[in-house]
């Protein structure tokens, strides 16, 4: 559950009722730790698959088991970076790096945030030198694993394949089935289906989950791991599950190895009260959206110093990441205001001075509010 809902338990406004066991009656699944930065040292990595975890998929698969893998970036690369001038391409309208995608012989660099595509060329738009790509996604998952078990059958789940509604149902219920053997994808894949033969679940570059900007990201990390654990060994069979990671001893894997999520739930519990952060406290965050970045900047510092003159717990305006969206600059305003009796009153004042200010501004439109926002 979230922090907040563990919070309404402690406080005694729910109950918490906690599920001691499996349905079928299975063990949860074994968890192991594959350390990438030592297995790249003595060449142990074979593209991102290491290789103890090649052993560990042959063996399911030897076994007549099934595996799915998890990505948290879809596409081939998440990135691309000139090797001469050390460029990045980005969106025209959006400030953030374009992905590179491979489809029906085809390659593009695609925006995930407008969906701008322009063709690949494999040459830097300024110097003219070479792009290597940055990372990799799930399309880049699914080619080394058919290099890396060539009588496999695999196939892919993510945001991409998944616009296809029939695609996506027969693809479950092959899976299902046992007529795909391994299953490659992001979250799509995590939800609560059963698949009663799948015996390893894999996640690669776990720390994407965590290098987020966002304060509830290791909370996340924790329920999407543990809802990934819950896939696999859901019989007799008891299963594994391998996370791979550069960063083998940070706390949330060693709770995990430990079985005590639950209590890094209560450490991270502990930080957001010493922060003031949900569930101590309510956020409000106002986004200001304009064509123009010098506006943009002038209407949301404005807009700060009127709700600072009323409200307490301002901060901004600040520029999020990223700064620019579908031709639109953003910048964020945030109030952090204590759960207490003057929480309603500050809540109605910053709705009140924001139509003001609109309506004072001629600036309706640009503005939304958002309050506790995910």
């Amino acid at each position: 559950p979230s922090l907040e809902e563990l919070y309404n338990c402690i406080s005694g406004r729910h109950v918490k009722v906690d599920l001691t066991e499996r349905f079928h009656g299975a063990d949860d699944a074994e968890i192991e730790i594959i350390d990438t930065k030592a297995e790249r040292r003595k060449r142990g990595m074979k593209g991102n698959f290491s290789r103890i975890l090649i052993g560990h998929i042959n063996d399911a698969l030897n076994e007549g088991g099934q595996v799915m893998i998890l990505r948290t970036r879809r596409a081939w690369a998440p990135a691309l970076q000139c090797e001469e001038c050390g460029d990045i391409p980005k969106c025209p309208r959006c400030n953030v790096s374009l992905s590179l995608h491979k489809a029906q012989g085809k390659e593009r660099m695609v925006c995930h945030y407008c969906g701008t595509g322009v063709r690949f060329t494999e040459r830097c738009s300024k110097c003219g030198g070479t792009l290597k790509s940055l990372g990799a996604g799930t399309q880049r998952i699914e080619e080394e694993a058919a290099a890396i078990f060539p009588h496999a059958r695999i196939a892919r789940l993510d945001s991409d394949t998944a616009q296809n509604k029939s695609y996506e149902v027969k693809t479950i219920q092959d899976f299902s089935n046992g007529e795909i053997d391994i299953l490659i994808g992001t979250q799509i894949v995590s939800k609560g289906f059963d698949f009663s033969n799948l015996s390893l679940v894999v996640v690669i570059a776990a720390d994407a989950m965590l290098a987020l900007q966002d304060f509830r990201a290791d909370e996340k990390a924790v329920q999407l791991l543990e809802q990934l654990r819950g896939r696999c060994g859901r019989r007799e069979r008891k299963g594994l599950f391998i996370i791979q990671t550069s960063q083998p001893q940070h706390p949330l894997y060693q709770r995990l190895l430990c079985d005590k999520a639950g209590d890094y739930c209560m450490e991270l519990m502990d930080e957001r009260r010493d922060f003031g952060f949900p569930p101590f406290s309510r956020i409000v965050t106002l986004t200001i959206r304009d064509r123009f970045e010098d506006r943009a900047q002038r209407m949301s510092a404005g807009l700060a110093r009127t709700l600072s003159a009323a409200v307490p717990g301002v901060t901004g305006p600040y520029t999020p990441n990223p700064d620019k969206k579908a031709d639109n600059y953003i910048r964020h305003i945030r109030i952090s205001l204590k759960k207490d009796r003057n929480l309603y009153t500050y809540k109605k004042a910053i709705r009140n001075l924001t139509a003001v200010f609109e309506t004072k501004e001629k600036y309706a439109g640009h503005i939304t509010i958002d309050v506790d926002p995910a």
